[in-house]
């Protein structure tokens, strides 16, 4: 993304920063409003709901903060520019994080310094000390590691599916991917996560 392209994005979003009747307006509204050419201030009010949860993803897939807010702000410029062919068949979320994703997928292409973790990177992380892991501060950071640890495609329908609650179906959309690979990897990554997170079982047990 170019320097110029960047700061359009900003541009867009703090021209929104003050918006006070955009944030009554629901998404259909805001669509409606927004686009090239059209108010700005509907869109950043769009940025402004999303930015959040789609650098989320990101962030859980590059595991940089830096590249995270590079990609997110290219797949705003995306989604800005190409909100005229948006149809509303599917939630502006799911049409969004679909973007997020593949503009996550073309860095890689780019770049060699992206590539997934390997497949046994579970087997070879260090067991957690479940010692220093007494309370639930300590098991969300304990499972954040086990979900990073992850292969990315593995890490992706976790992180869409419970930490932001889409469907099979959205999820199968937003990657380009057959319902069943979908649930496959699903079902796979939850024995990985249950075969990490073992240990946090057996305290619970010695609590009790």
């Amino acid at each position: 993304m170019s320097v110029g392209s960047k700061l359009r994005v900003l541009e867009v979003v703090e021209a929104g920063a003050g918006l006070e009747d955009a944030g009554a307006l629901d998404e259909a509204q805001l669509i409606e409003l927004a686009g090239p050419g059209r108010d700005p201030l509907a869109f950043a009010e769009l940025v402004r709901r999303h930015q959040g949860k789609v650098r989320g993803l990101l962030l859980r897939l590059t595991a940089n903060p830096v590249l995270a807010d590079d990609l997110s702000q290219e797949a705003f410029l995306r989604a800005y520019r190409g909100l005229a062919n948006f149809e509303g068949r599917a939630r502006f979320s799911t049409w969004i994080y679909r973007i997020a994703y593949n503009v996550f997928l073309n860095h890689k292409t780019r770049s060699k310094r992206l590539d997934p973790m390997p497949e046994g990177m579970l087997e070879r992380a260090p067991a957690t000390d479940r010692r220093h892991s007494p309370g639930a501060h300590d098991l969300r950071r304990d499972l954040d590691r086990a979900i990073a640890a992850l292969p990315e495609r593995y890490r992706v329908v976790v992180t869409l599916f419970y930490l932001r609650e889409f469907s099979y179906p959205e999820i199968a959309e937003m990657l380009d991917l057959p319902l069943g690979t979908v649930k496959t990897h699903l079902h796979r990554a939850k024995k990985l996560l249950r075969a990490e997170m073992h240990g946090w079982r057996e305290v619970e047990a010695e609590a009790e």
